[in-house]
Protein backbone atom coordinates (compact mmCIF):
# COMPACT_ATOMS: atom_id res chain seq x y z
CA UNK A 1 0.00 0.00 0.00
CA UNK A 2 1.33 3.43 -0.93
CA UNK A 3 1.91 6.01 1.84
CA UNK A 4 -0.86 8.28 0.56
CA UNK A 5 -3.36 5.40 0.59
CA UNK A 6 -2.28 4.47 4.10
CA UNK A 7 -2.82 8.04 5.31
CA UNK A 8 -6.27 8.20 3.66
CA UNK A 9 -7.25 4.91 5.27
CA UNK A 10 -6.17 6.20 8.71
CA UNK A 11 -8.12 9.44 8.26
CA UNK A 12 -11.19 7.49 7.19
CA UNK A 13 -10.97 5.20 10.23
CA UNK A 14 -10.57 8.17 12.58
CA UNK A 15 -13.52 9.95 11.01
CA UNK A 16 -15.74 6.88 11.39
CA UNK A 17 -14.69 6.43 15.04
CA UNK A 18 -15.38 10.09 15.87
CA UNK A 19 -18.87 10.01 14.33
CA UNK A 20 -20.11 7.06 16.37
CA UNK A 21 -22.93 8.07 18.68
CA UNK A 22 -22.53 7.11 22.34
CA UNK A 23 -25.01 4.54 23.56
CA UNK A 24 -28.19 6.26 24.65
CA UNK A 25 -28.50 6.54 28.38
CA UNK A 26 -31.14 4.78 30.43
CA UNK A 27 -32.98 7.48 32.40
CA UNK A 28 -34.27 6.49 35.83
CA UNK A 29 -36.69 8.86 37.59
CA UNK A 30 -35.95 9.38 41.29
CA UNK A 31 -38.21 11.39 43.60
CA UNK A 32 -37.15 12.81 46.97
CA UNK A 33 -39.68 13.92 49.55
CA UNK A 34 -39.92 14.15 53.31
CA UNK A 35 -38.73 11.50 54.35
CA UNK A 36 -38.24 9.08 51.50
CA UNK A 37 -36.31 8.46 48.31
CA UNK A 38 -38.26 6.62 45.62
CA UNK A 39 -37.45 4.11 44.33
CA UNK A 40 -35.86 2.77 47.50
CA UNK A 41 -33.58 0.44 45.48
CA UNK A 42 -32.12 1.38 42.10
CA UNK A 43 -30.66 -1.55 40.16
CA UNK A 44 -28.34 -1.11 37.18
CA UNK A 45 -25.88 -3.27 35.30
CA UNK A 46 -22.14 -2.80 35.43
CA UNK A 47 -21.04 -0.67 32.47
CA UNK A 48 -24.58 0.53 31.71
CA UNK A 49 -24.98 4.17 30.64
CA UNK A 50 -27.36 5.57 33.29
CA UNK A 51 -28.69 9.03 34.14
CA UNK A 52 -30.77 9.62 37.26
CA UNK A 53 -33.51 12.23 36.80
CA UNK A 54 -33.86 13.44 40.40
CA UNK A 55 -36.65 15.73 41.56
CA UNK A 56 -38.30 16.75 44.82
CA UNK A 57 -41.97 17.09 45.68
CA UNK A 58 -41.63 19.42 48.64
CA UNK A 59 -38.50 21.12 50.03
CA UNK A 60 -34.88 21.23 48.87
CA UNK A 61 -33.04 17.96 49.34
CA UNK A 62 -29.49 16.85 48.62
CA UNK A 63 -28.89 13.71 46.55
CA UNK A 64 -25.72 12.07 47.83
CA UNK A 65 -23.86 8.87 46.98
CA UNK A 66 -20.68 9.53 48.92
CA UNK A 67 -18.79 6.50 47.56
CA UNK A 68 -19.27 7.79 43.99
CA UNK A 69 -18.50 11.43 44.78
CA UNK A 70 -22.06 12.60 44.07
CA UNK A 71 -23.65 15.36 46.17
CA UNK A 72 -26.20 17.38 44.22
CA UNK A 73 -28.70 19.87 45.65
CA UNK A 74 -32.24 19.27 44.38
CA UNK A 75 -34.41 22.39 44.74
CA UNK A 76 -38.18 22.15 44.21
CA UNK A 77 -39.14 22.66 40.57
CA UNK A 78 -35.58 22.17 39.30
CA UNK A 79 -34.88 18.48 38.62
CA UNK A 80 -31.28 17.39 38.20
CA UNK A 81 -29.87 14.93 35.72
CA UNK A 82 -27.09 12.98 37.42
CA UNK A 83 -24.94 10.65 35.29
CA UNK A 84 -23.81 7.51 37.12
CA UNK A 85 -20.49 5.71 36.95
CA UNK A 86 -21.40 2.05 36.79
CA UNK A 87 -17.94 0.58 36.31
CA UNK A 88 -17.74 -1.20 39.69
CA UNK A 89 -20.19 -3.77 41.03
CA UNK A 90 -21.47 -3.18 44.53
CA UNK A 91 -24.08 -1.59 46.76
CA UNK A 92 -23.97 2.15 47.40
CA UNK A 93 -25.91 4.09 50.02
CA UNK A 94 -27.99 7.02 48.79
CA UNK A 95 -28.77 9.73 51.35
CA UNK A 96 -30.24 13.20 51.63
CA UNK A 97 -27.38 15.60 52.35
CA UNK A 98 -29.51 18.66 53.25
CA UNK A 99 -31.28 18.56 56.60
CA UNK A 100 -34.97 18.65 55.73
CA UNK A 101 -36.75 17.96 59.02
CA UNK A 102 -37.20 15.50 61.86
CA UNK A 103 -37.13 12.37 59.65
CA UNK A 104 -34.07 13.45 57.66
CA UNK A 105 -31.87 10.63 58.98
CA UNK A 106 -34.36 8.07 57.66
CA UNK A 107 -34.04 9.31 54.06
CA UNK A 108 -31.98 6.54 52.55
CA UNK A 109 -32.03 4.36 49.48
CA UNK A 110 -29.63 1.99 47.78
CA UNK A 111 -27.94 1.81 44.37
CA UNK A 112 -27.08 -1.75 43.30
CA UNK A 113 -24.62 -2.21 40.43
CA UNK A 114 -24.77 -5.83 39.25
Amino acid sequence: MKPIQCCLACVCLLFCACNQQPASARHIPVTMRKYAIEPNVIQVKKGENVVLDVSTRDVEHGFQIEQLGINEPIPPGKPAQIPLKTDAKGEYKIECSIICGAGHDDMQAKLVVQ
